[in-house]
């Protein structure tokens, strides 16, 4: 035990006595190092990994090269490495324009400068350009995870900025963090006022039409086998939803977004006229179930709400249209995070006088797909005579038979529904609802295929339901006459626990992800942590990213202003920004440095010497000041005469004042400041 705690101490010693061997410069340059390895972990997750690989390496041979003591690398080097990367870049985006290609770029030109840092212009270039790069990581997440993440890294910024800026003795690492802590400490009343009260336009202050189209995860336009179970395996959150009124079950909680009614023998894609903005024949009845949504970014057209929705709903910042199938569109892309209220009836009838024509198109298959489910489904069209009961017969199908519901089916080929109905029966919702509507239109009854997420987790914390990318499920709709469009989830009759629960009910967690998703569901704690983190984040996005326009006007209305003259009010903020700059101004200028009396009786000294044109330098010290005039020699060859007596008061000034400042403490020192005082009233 005793040579182990000598052994690792001797470790220990051995890394102190390394880095007090390092020179000033060198652990200045390590932590600047440092500061941007952070900045460059801001966009990990969104940058390539050969790009965050190359940043980093070049990064650590700067760190390697300072420990060492090596000269840093020549420019013919630096030259064919910085091109070669920039190179890499076009050859992954083919463009050197666009957000994430001018992002990626950054990121490597502050690694290849820290390579080349020559001069202090330098630094101050690394520096700007990493706290740029830390800007440009909001792109990809404005999450208070990220916030916090970006705040530490423009910490580390400032201070090893503000290492290079004292050119003796550094003070402590402690030191120098309370000296950042007061500027953000004094920065924080302003920009709170700012952030609060400053006018707030519509839209971002800068655009990239180039990179408006870029793709995100989501539901997509169609849907063939296999689509949303690759979806469902991702926990990204989609919208948070808290009901004003009543709660429904999570068996009615089915989040509609998109009708798929045309089938070309593999996939379903929605039908021609999806975008009209026809009117919907929807007639509702019963209480009406409001709903705030916070939908998250996605950068497509739908919306959401409860199955069924009567009246679009406002949106600030652009505008919203239900169509004649009943989906809930917008007329911009949703590329920022919104909030609207939305009420939905469960008690409707959608297209329920609808003439045969409109009805038709929902009959139509492929001649030559799936030639078996089709005599299955005639089978049971014969069998059973009204529509009803076709429908239950197919439900009853699914429930008797083995089916297994899985995340990962097997591979099917041209016939798919076929090969599932008939070969491998497991698959999942997208495989139940396409063969369900099959089915349904080969007996002569109108369906269609609804894609949108079905449940949502409770957060107990405050009060919100979570639907995230994993709650993506299918279901059919099924035309009856007088009744019109019903929904009918072929799901539920082969797997309840998913419409009842969730996919996690259903599904066995694998992997390390999986074992990380099964402790948190498990133990209460870490359920109830990340609850309480989420409820965090949602207040977050709520009261600070989603502070707009008209939350400010509300807040302006709130003080007292209804109309707003927003040239008076600039006038108002700047007066009241520096009206709080003068509070937090006095007390430094009342605590600052005060001047003692010798330092006083010297200063006034220098001014008697200006009129016989020995004016101190600025920067000269006193002793060297003292110097120079024992080199003159004889003072009164000064260009105003100054007689040997003076001389000699100058000569004995100096001394004394030298020994008041610089000398030892003595009892006497009173006494000599009056001495001081007696010579300076010789001095005429």
């Amino acid at each position: 035990m005793m040579s182990d705690y000598i052994q690792h101490g001797g470790k220990n010693n051995r890394f102190t006595s390394l880095w007090r061997r390092l020179s000033r410069e060198k652990i200045d340059t390590l932590l600047l190092v440092f500061a941007c390895l952070m900045v460059v972990t801001n966009h990990l997750e969104s940058i390539a990994y050969w790009i965050s690989t190359s940043a980093i390496s070049l990064m650590m041979w700067r760190a390697w090269l300072t420990l060492n003591g090596r000269e840093l690398p020549p420019r013919w080097l630096l030259l064919p490495i910085a091109s070669l990367l920039m190179a890499a870049i076009f050859w992954k985006f083919r463009s050197f324009f666009g957000m994430e290609t001018g992002v990626a770029m950054l990121i490597l030109l502050l690694a290849c400068k820290m390579l080349e840092m020559h001069a202090k212009r330098d630094l101050f270039v690394v520096v700007f350009l990493g706290f740029f790069i830390l800007l440009t990581s909001f792109f990809n997440s404005q999450s208070l995870g990220s916030a916090f993440q970006v705040l530490f890294s423009a910490f580390c910024l400032l201070l090893a900025q503000l290492s290079f800026q004292f050119s003796e003795k550094i003070p402590s690492v402690w030191a120098r963090c309370k000296i950042i802590l007061n500027m953000l400490l004094l920065a924080a009343p302003l920009t709170l006022i700012c952030f609060f009260l400053f006018p707030r336009i519509q839209g971002p202050l800068w655009g990239l039409p180039s990179d408006a189209n870029i793709a995100r995860s989501g539901l997509s336009d169609s849907m063939s086998p296999g689509n949303i179970s690759k979806l469902a395996m991702s926990e990204e959150l989609v919208f948070r939803v808290k009901f004003l009124d009543e709660t429904p079950s999570k068996s009615a909680m089915y989040w509609r977004a998109i009708i798929l009614s045309q089938y070309d023998g593999r996939s379903w894609t929605p039908a021609a006229q999806t975008n009209s903005q026809r009117a919907i024949k929807l007639a509702v009845s019963g209480k009406p179930l409001t709903q705030e949504i916070t939908l998250e970014p996605g950068n497509n057209y739908y919306l959401f709400g409860l199955d069924n929705v009567h009246v679009p709903p406002e949106i600030d910042g652009t505008s919203a249209y239900l169509n004649a199938l009943g989906e809930i569109r917008s007329v911009a892309p949703i590329n920022k995070r919104i909030r609207y209220q939305v009420s939905s009836y469960t008690d409707y009838r959608l297209d329920a006088d609808s003439d045969g024509q409109q009805i038709q198109s929902n009959l139509y298959l492929p001649r030559s797909s799936n030639p078996e489910t089709r005599r299955f489904a005639q089978q049971l069209q014969q069998t059973y005579p009204d529509q009803k009961s076709r429908i239950d017969a197919v439900l009853r199908h699914f429930r008797q038979e083995k089916f297994f519901y899985t995340l990962e089916p097997p591979a099917l080929g041209r016939h798919s529904i076929d090969e599932f109905l008939f070969s491998t029966r497991a698959g999942f919702c997208e495989h139940y609802s396409s063969a369900f509507v099959f089915m349904m239109r080969a007996m002569g009854i109108p369906a269609r295929v609804v894609t949108g997420y079905q449940g949502g987790q409770r957060n107990t914390q405050d009060g919100y339901y979570e639907i995230r990318q994993s709650d993506a499920h299918a279901w059919a709709e099924v035309w009856i006459e007088h009744n019109g469009w019903m929904r009918v989830d072929p799901t539920a009759a082969v797997a309840p626990d998913r419409i009842l629960k969730n996919l996690n009910a259903t599904q066995k967690n694998t992997g390390i992800a999986g074992m990380v998703s099964e402790f948190i569901t498990q133990n209460s704690w870490a359920n109830e942590m990340r609850m309480r983190w989420s409820a965090v984040n949602n207040a977050w996005n709520q009261w600070i990213l989603n502070y707009n326009q008209t939350k400010q006007e509300s807040l302006w209305e709130s003080l007292g202003f209804s109309t707003i003259n927003w040239e008076r009010t600039l006038i108002a903020i700047f007066g009241v920004g520096l009206l709080v700059l003068t509070v937090f101004a006095i007390p430094l200028l009342w605590h600052r440095t005060k001047l003692s009396t010798y330092d006083k009786l010297y200063f006034s000294f220098c001014k008697k010497m200006r009129r016989y044109g020995l004016t101190p330098a600025v920067h000269e010290a006193p002793a060297s000041f003292a110097l120079r005039l024992r080199g003159l020699g004889d003072l009164s060859g000064s260009p105003t005469q100054i007689t040997s007596s003076q001389s000699h008061i100058i000569d004995q000034f100096i001394a004394i004042y030298l020994q008041i400042k610089y000398g030892k403490p003595t009892t006497n020192r009173e006494e000599k400041i009056q001495q001081l005082k007696s010579l300076l009233k010789q001095l005429k």
